[in-house]
């Protein structure tokens, strides 16, 4: 979304099309993806699965109380500068155009516009010194070598680089593959249990595949061939729809004396978790295609220029999982 060049004169404007895209404001938004570059770059210093004592939260609210002039906050304030100089959405810009912000001989961001928060911080917002301070964060990022295949002409987004660095296996925050085996177990646990005879399915449980069906897909979730719109972001957004089709179904199925789900609804609220972890980024990229004023001619390339292959193949094999899982509700019905 591209609000003008002279921002200054529509700043609600340019406020609300991130509300209407993110459900935040610009600062918010870009104190959220500013403290996702800066967790990934500091775990990638130290090591994936290191411990992290003193990790910042991935997210930015009345809870959290970053100190102003840290690494989270100056990433962040570039990132919004970057976004208000150019009239366009955080998510939108491109890493590089962060670095001439960077430069040691850059007019210092306290001396331009400021988000309101940031005019109340104190001392070191935005001064040479504090941007010089995570210049070599967002230089990482901007150099970080790019999956293929991706068209050659792509250029990199922090929108994809977040989508990227989520869709990093064994990452603490976005360590996917562990939920797939989380919802696996479950069923494990639910088999052992209903082998030794500690669990007998109600009839409710035992008709949970008739309700649910996740092997029935939805009118239109696929393209036809000749199409001219990506496959991926309707196939996760319908993932994200079996989130709270599988959570709903779970909410209605015997509990344990303790009050806790029981056996079946453990292995539906997992699987949920699973295909709920794809709901940001589908809503995000549902969003990109629907803002291009144009069909591009190529949707497979443009596809490849949004979605991360990182996150293509968490796609796949939630889907994996879903197959498991269906196969395991088929068994319970019919034996």
């Amino acid at each position: 979304m591209n609000v003008g060049r002279d921002v200054g004169r529509d700043v609600d404007g340019w406020e609300s099309g991130h509300r209407a895209a993110y459900g935040c404001g610009a600062w918010e938004r870009a104190c959220h993806q500013g403290g996702l570059l800066v967790a990934w770059h500091e775990e990638q210093e130290r090591g994936f699965g290191a411990p992290a004592p003193g990790r910042f939260p991935a997210r930015s609210g009345p809870r959290v109380k970053w100190p102003w002039g840290s690494g989270p906050h100056t990433v962040a304030l570039v990132l919004w500068r970057t976004a208000y100089d150019a009239g366009i959405l955080v998510d939108e810009i491109l890493l590089a155009d962060t670095l001439p912000y960077c430069d040691p001989t850059a007019v210092p961001l306290a001396a331009g516009p400021l988000p309101d928060a940031a005019r109340k911080g104190g001392i070191g917002v935005g001064s040479a010194e504090s941007v010089a301070g995570i210049r070599h964060v967002l230089r990482n990022h901007v150099a970080a070598e790019l999956p293929q295949p991706r068209p050659a002409k792509a250029r990199l987004t922090l929108g994809y680089r977040v989508r990227e660095v989520l869709a990093t296996p064994d990452w603490e925050r976005g360590d996917w593959p562990a939920t797939l085996v989380l919802a696996r177990q479950a069923m494990g646990r639910a088999d052992h249990r209903r082998e030794r005879g500690t669990w007998q399915p109600t009839d409710r449980e035992r008709s949970t595949w008739t309700r649910v069906r996740l092997d029935r897909k939805p009118a239109g979730e696929r393209s036809a061939p000749g199409d001219r719109v990506p496959d991926w972001p309707a196939r996760a957004a319908h993932l994200a729809d079996l989130a709270d089709a599988l959570s709903t179904d779970a909410g209605t199925l015997p509990r344990d004396s303790q009050g806790n789900p029981g056996p079946l609804a453990q292995v539906l609220l997992a699987a949920a978790h699973a295909c709920d972890g794809l709901r940001t980024s589908a809503r995000e990229v549902g969003r990109l295609w629907a803002a291009e004023p144009h069909p591009p001619a190529d949707p497979a390339s443009w596809e490849l220029a949004h979605v991360p292959s990182g996150l293509r193949a968490r796609t796949e094999e939630t889907d994996d999982l879903l197959r498991a899982v269906d196969v395991y509700l088929w068994t319970l019905t019919y034996s």
